[in-house]
């Protein structure tokens, strides 16, 4: 129905938003192919109960407002109207609800190619959702890349569980992640995953339980280090994520702050070969706008994890090593620019592949991660005056970057002296470039100074091309 402009409709409702006035029916709509709607009546009803109990105009509406959100938290709906309309002069005080809905698709498909560090990726998934009418979504997916990487998943997620403001995700997965480039390494993992999540997003529970083995599928071609963590382990670990977002806008923001928490506990499986460990994440950005031209920003990333061992509970077994699928890893546009990807902290020398002349030049090494890092960034960003620039959402920054990486375990070297060598080694970086914001990920050209690297570090001087996954970059 057209609105009357002579109408001033917000005056006229501050004039009766208080008198009585109870929803004596509701008419719930075919969908607009004349179809009745998959979803079941009693997910729509569940919404609608504090509707139901509204005794005034202005709660009721306020009911519509928070029923609204609810059911769009389903997924399921592309439209969906409610209108009220009076019920004839014999019923004064109540009213009919007219609940339009349009559906969407049942199903989707996709498919895409992106970069991940140094392998490029072809993706492909179908999905299938609300086929019962339960609101649900089951995505099966896969990935191939082009070293070898590759992944297979199904997942079911049940949004509104129960009717609670949360989203539970049950995942069966085989992963096969190829670290040969940079530490001589393939890791598969077959196993699954339950988890609870809040719509807001700043909660996040899941329990992971998995069979994962580490090989050199290269053959002899791996440091001794990352030979002598070859084998099959069980992680089953629950995994903690809390985050607040108050940034101005996705992908590009201006102003504003974000943190991010994940805190991770492995072993909580019995057995032997079980990985134990604890482990704890924390970014966070913090964004100044000095003009509308102008933006600073501060980031800061910085993580910890140690073994423990069951027997020496509560104390942490310093001897143990990390699991080197398990660890961090520093370098690249997503965390120190001005090193290649992984070329930052301890390595190993690779042994030489067979009939390799031994004058054939320095050995290549395996990247092996660290237990403590820290990687913090400042960066002015700018427009750039190009249409074209403007068109693509691009901009201009300068940025000076820093950060370190050690081992805390496995070392034979007590902790603190480990922490301490961690604040002696930093590396800084400056430089300048172009960011393009992606779905993937900033797309970053930088020139990039190199102040100070260690040995063994794998440098990336002048011009540095690649994708910065994370969002607090």
């Amino acid at each position: 129905m057209a609105k009357d402009p002579n109408v001033d409709y917000q005056a006229l409702f501050e004039q009766i938003k208080t008198a009585p006035c109870k929803v004596s029916q509701v008419e719930k709509a075919n969908d607009v192919k004349g179809e009745p709607l998959r979803t079941k009546p009693h997910l729509i009803d569940r919404e609608l109960e504090r509707v139901y109990a509204a005794s005034t105009l202005e709660e009721i509406h306020a009911a519509l407002e928070e029923a609204g959100r609810n059911l769009q938290q389903l997924g399921v709906f592309k439209r969906m109207d409610m209108l009220l309309n009076e019920l004839p002069e014999d019923e004064p005080d109540a009213c009919s609800l007219v609940l339009d809905l349009e559906e969407k698709n049942w199903y989707k498909v996709h498919a895409a190619t992106y970069v991940q560090g140094n392998e490029n990726t072809f993706e492909a998934g179908a999905g299938l959702h609300n086929i019962t009418g339960h609101a649900e979504h089951l995505v099966a997916s896969v990935e191939y890349g082009t070293q070898s990487s590759s992944q297979a998943s199904l997942s079911y997620e049940q949004p509104r569980v129960l009717g609670f403001p949360a989203v539970l995700d049950a995942r069966l997965h085989r992963l096969v992640n190829s670290h040969q480039r940079a530490s001589s390494f393939t890791e598969t993992l077959r196993g699954g995953a339950l988890g609870v999540k809040s719509l807001s997003g700043r909660h996040s529970l899941q329990y992971e339980m998995g069979w994962r083995r580490l090989e050199d599928v290269a053959g002899r071609v791996a440091s001794r280090a990352v030979l002598a963590q070859a084998g099959d382990y069980l992680k089953a670990a629950a995994r903690y994520t809390f985050m607040v977002d108050n940034r101005d806008q996705p992908g590009a923001p201006t102003q504003g702050w974000a943190v991010r928490a994940c805190t991770e506990v492995a072993g909580l499986a019995p057995g032997a070969g079980s990985l134990r460990f604890a482990k704890q994440q924390i970014d966070a950005q913090y964004l100044i706008r000095l003009a509308s031209f102008l933006n600073l920003s501060f980031t800061a990333s910085a993580g910890a994890m140690l073994p423990w061992d069951l027997e020496r509970l509560p104390r942490v077994s310093p001897v143990q090593p990390t699991c080197i699928a398990d660890r961090f890893f520093l370098g690249g546009p997503s965390s120190l620019r001005g090193f290649r990807t992984k070329g930052v902290g301890p390595t190993d020398t690779r042994r030489p592949q067979a009939g390799e002349p031994a004058d054939s030049g320095p050995a290549k090494r395996d990247a092996l991660g660290g237990d403590l890092y820290a990687s913090v960034m400042a960066a002015a960003n700018f427009p750039l005056p190009h249409p074209a620039f403007k068109a693509l959402n691009a901009h201009g920054h300068i940025f000076a970057n820093g950060g370190s990486l050690v081992q805390l375990s496995g070392v034979n070297q007590p902790i603190p002296q480990r922490v301490r060598e961690f604040g002696n080694t930093w590396r800084w970086s400056v430089g300048a470039g172009v960011v393009l914001p992606t779905w993937v990920g900033r797309f970053e050209a930088n020139y990039v100074a190199v102040l100070s690297a260690q040995e063994h570090d794998r440098v990336k001087r002048g011009l540095q091309l690649g994708f910065a996954s994370s969002i607090f970059l």
